[in-house]
């Protein structure tokens, strides 16, 4: 208790010091709320670099369709069913194996790129695996462009010679912020929303903390003169009659 007390003291007149330290403490702990297990996180991270793509997962699925990567990419939508990490595999985020995706029948858009790309692989057919902020793809010659698989939007992309990263050309930030609260934020379990509320409301008291005491000083300061000049005047209006 006493070395805490004798922490904040050494934060308090050092106002960025102070700030430094509570976005340290929001960064740390939302990522031990979202991943109490940083192994999937890691394992996540390691495949995002080099997609696996695995042809041999898919051979059998493939040998079963058309040479034709738009009839490949209509089974990749219509075989899984569309489902969050959060539902999925309980994770906030999640990058899959191919044979998981299979086993599954289900996933999101990261793993529909995945099974068509690991397809299109056994089957010889050039292709482009593209990411935006919001959303993974594959790209092939003669696909068409919609809202969200334009490569205009794309930050990664890989050919198969590795990722090639840089800005969007174009970035809808309303739509950005719109999909990513829809994947991430809405199927999150309560608990983990609640704990992350708390960890921010506690960094903001640690980072502002003198700040807000004197907001609540004033605010105390006003009540009190709009509850006692009231009484006042009722009194003095009661002496007087």
């Amino acid at each position: 208790m006493d070395r805490g007390r004798a922490v904040f003291q050494t934060l308090l007149p050092r106002p960025i010091l102070r700030r430094v330290v509570a976005l340290a403490v929001v960064v740390v702990w939302t990522g031990l709320i979202l991943y109490p297990n940083p192994v999937p996180l890691v394992v996540s991270f390691q495949r995002s670099f080099k997609p696996p793509a695995d042809a041999a997962a898919v051979r059998d699925i493939a040998a079963s369709l058309p040479d034709d990567p738009a009839a490949v990419e209509a089974f990749s939508e219509g075989f899984l069913t569309y489902q969050t990490a959060w539902e999925l595999y309980g994770q906030f985020w999640y990058f899959p194996v191919v044979s998981e995706v299979v086993a599954n029948r289900a996933g999101d858009c990261q793993s529909e790129a995945l099974l068509t790309a690991s397809i299109l692989s056994a089957k010889g057919i050039p292709y482009t695996l593209r990411y935006s902020l919001t959303h993974a793809w594959v790209d092939y010659e003669g696909k068409g462009l919609n809202e969200l698989e334009d490569p205009a939007l794309a930050v990664a992309s890989d050919a198969g010679g590795g990722w090639l990263g840089g800005l969007p050309q174009r970035w809808p930030i309303r739509e950005t912020i719109d999909q990513l609260t829809a994947y991430h934020w809405t199927p999150m379990p309560l608990e983990r929303k609640v704990l992350i509320w708390l960890g921010a409301m506690t960094a903001l008291a640690l980072a502002e903390g003198p700040l807000l005491v004197r907001c609540g000083r004033a605010g105390w300061r006003c009540l009190r003169r709009l509850w006692v000049a009231p009484v006042h005047s009722t009194a003095k209006d009661g002496h007087g009659a």
